[in-house]
């Protein structure tokens, strides 16, 4: 275990909280997505800080578990630990897709329209490409940092982590 691959997995994930919690709910509050006409603002940012708090929770987890199960298996196969890789990813979308539907609904259960791209695709950002696809192409331990994630032999390489 390596200090350097913590530290990448706990900055990636101040970053992606503080985008999550603090800068998304700000630019929904200025209006840079529009205007939520169908539900009153403060109700809808309770909404959407629940799902931000479950989506955040559950891409962390999937990153440690990634990185404690290589960790423990670093002579491991290669390719069923991408595979492995890929099924975080998936299930990631699934959780992402459920959280916002089901957190993204006006007092008659009716998805909200005018935040529905804006929220999904924000999430689906932070959720599959800041909390985990950067910090495991980063932090990826032992000879598996090349083989596993997508874009980890350029990443690495410029990183200087052969």
């Amino acid at each position: 275990m390596k200090v350097g691959e913590i530290i990448r997995i706990i900055i990636f994930a101040l970053v992606g909280f503080i985008l999550m919690m603090w800068l998304q709910p700000l630019l929904y509050d200025q209006k840079f997505f529009g205007v939520i006409r169908s539900i009153p603002f403060r109700d809808w940012i309770k909404q959407y800080t629940l799902a931000a708090w479950i989506i955040f929770s559950f891409s962390l987890a999937f990153t440690v578990l990634w990185y404690v199960i290589l960790l423990k298996n670093q002579n491991g196969d290669a390719s069923s630990f991408k595979l492995l890789w890929y099924v975080g990813l998936f299930l990631l979308v699934i959780i992402v897709s459920i959280t916002v539907y089901f957190n993204n609904q006006d007092e008659n259960g009716e998805l909200i329209q005018e935040t529905l791209i804006s929220m999904m695709g924000l999430f689906l950002f932070n959720s599959l490409f800041l909390l985990y696809w950067l910090p495991t192409v980063t932090s990826t331990p032992g000879l598996l940092k090349k083989k596993t994630v997508p874009g980890a032999i350029m990443i690495n390489g410029f990183m200087n982590r052969n």
